[in-house]
């Protein structure tokens, strides 16, 4: 079984948006703006959460997990970095070696997750700051 990268970003932003502890941060409706990279949307607020899916590479031939390399970007229009890195903390404290199962698209995952760093928010343009943090995963399914 190949696991699809809409699959597994489905499972780690149904993960973030079930944590009020990461959603009360966000503006309301916070788990509004946890979101895929690269959606398109016309509309949305700051701060917002964006998960970018890196490599998806298979633990051993014909095995059932797989190893996901992925990054959590958290967006921010404040007039100093603090709520960006505020809320990569505590985003980092809510996944960091955690475990969890999730059902995507009728496809039960489990997840195991663990940061592997914190990059302090940094400008993006001159009104956007962007902290990040970059994971890796296990995922069997």
């Amino acid at each position: 079984m190949t696991l699809r990268p809409d699959l597994i970003r489905g499972g780690i932003i149904a993960k973030l948006k079930a944590s009020s502890t990461i959603t009360d941060e966000l503006l309301s409706p916070g788990a509004d703006e946890i979101r895929q990279s690269q959606w398109q949307g016309r509309e949305f607020s700051y701060p917002c959460v964006r998960v970018f899916i890196g490599t998806i590479t298979p633990m051993q031939p014909d095995c059932n997990r797989w190893e996901i390399e992925f990054s959590i970007g958290i967006f921010s229009e404040e007039a100093s970095s603090y709520q960006a890195d505020r809320i990569s903390g505590i985003i980092h404290e809510v996944l960091h070696s955690k475990s969890f199962s999730q059902t995507v698209q009728s496809q039960d995952l489990r997840f195991s997750l663990w940061t592997n760093s914190i990059v302090p928010a940094i400008r993006r343009d001159e009104k956007t700051w962007r902290s990040e943090l970059l994971m890796r995963a296990t995922v069997s399914g």
